[in-house]
């Protein structure tokens, strides 16, 4: 028979594991209901505390899952080194987990995450920090098996009692458009990936809101999201019909891409075609010309997605506020934009 842990116990109490170490270390710091609550549940599953569960409530070496689903990306590397600062200052240990399987896996990507999310539970882990762009109910569903606190980060969902801190992809879009179009621009594509994301459906919904004010024809490009099979599509799209005045691409590396394509085909960038990205990754400062983007603070969104997620665990409800944090954005403009 396995063993009884702590999060055996808040689980089946549906509270978080620092409260089951008030339990055990203050109970008179619990309210009456929650704490018979528990000790209820520690006696029905047998449950016998060891030293680290009693020295939960006050110890600053608990230990935060960062699940992510690839490392190859500039900005979750960037998301990772806001977390981590965070996680320093506050006296938190960080387990990195990748759930995307390898390509050579019989595993589907739901399947390879359900693993993972039970290895994050067997961890013992207070807390979750999970960065993944898909997030369906098949996701939330894991979310709530964990009974642990989880915060989305740089994502959201459609259920409000759900952590998240993301910045306000919809209102973006619509901004970048509506300029765009503020500046004389008529013909103006937005390119997305053909798999659903939460992100980029809000970039989607606030780009046919600006060209529906303005009363233009929208065209939205889904692509494939790896970059070799991006290109064929992009020479195509080129080659093929008139090019746009302005492409907004949902992700920077999509956009250097696109702009890699345009200037090969002999297109002049900006002076012919306009392009702006999403994020302002490394990508934007490399490319050349130099990429315009609506900038997403990414350090910034991995610091405070740790911080809010350290105030849930620490049953700091004062300071938490809004459970699905906006954090500002601007527009950088560069070389790609007249």
């Amino acid at each position: 028979m396995n063993q009884v842990k702590i999060y055996d116990v808040a689980g089946a109490a549906g509270v978080s594991l620092a409260t089951v170490s008030r339990v055990l270390n203050h109970p008179e710091k619990v309210k009456p209901e929650t704490r018979e609550k528990i000790e209820r549940i520690i006696k029905e599953l047998g449950y016998k505390p060891n030293l680290n569960a009693k020295g939960l409530a006050s110890s600053k070496s608990t230990t935060v899952a960062v699940m992510v689903p690839e490392l190859s990306r500039s900005s979750i590397a960037e998301m990772i080194n806001g977390i981590a600062d965070c996680a320093r200052r506050r006296g938190y240990l960080l387990r990195l987990f990748v759930f995307n399987p390898p390509a050579n896996s019989p595993l589907t990507p739901i399947e390879s995450e359900k693993e993972l999310w039970r290895d994050v539970v067997a961890s013992g882990v207070d807390g979750v920090l999970y960065v993944n762009d898909e997030i369906t109910d098949e996701h939330l569903e894991l979310i709530t098996d964990a009974s642990k606190h989880v915060v989305l980060t740089n994502t959201v969902c459609n259920d409000p009692s759900v952590p998240s801190v993301s910045i306000d992809y919809q209102k973006a879009a619509y901004q970048i458009t509506k300029t765009m179009i503020e500046r004389g621009n008529k013909n103006i594509w937005l390119i997305t990936s053909a798999k659903k994301y939460v992100a980029n459906d809000l970039k989607v919904n606030g780009y046919l809101e600006a060209m529906k004010e303005a009363g233009l024809e929208p065209q939205i490009i889904p692509v494939s999201g790896k970059t070799e099979l991006n290109e064929v599509t992009y020479r195509e799209l080129l080659d093929s019909k008139k090019h746009p005045d302005v492409a907004i691409v949902v992700r920077d590396s999509m956009a250097v891409s696109f702009l890699n394509i345009a200037r090969t085909l002999g297109i002049k960038v900006p002076e012919d075609l306009q392009i702006v990205g999403f994020q302002n990754t490394r990508y934007a400062v490399l490319s050349r010309p130099k990429l315009t983007c609506i900038n997403t603070p990414i350090y910034e969104l991995g610091e405070q997605a740790m911080d809010l997620l350290t105030n849930l665990m620490e049953d700091k409800m004062e300071e938490v506020g809004d459970l699905q944090k906006l954090i500002d954005y601007n527009i950088v403009w560069r070389e790609t934009t007249k």
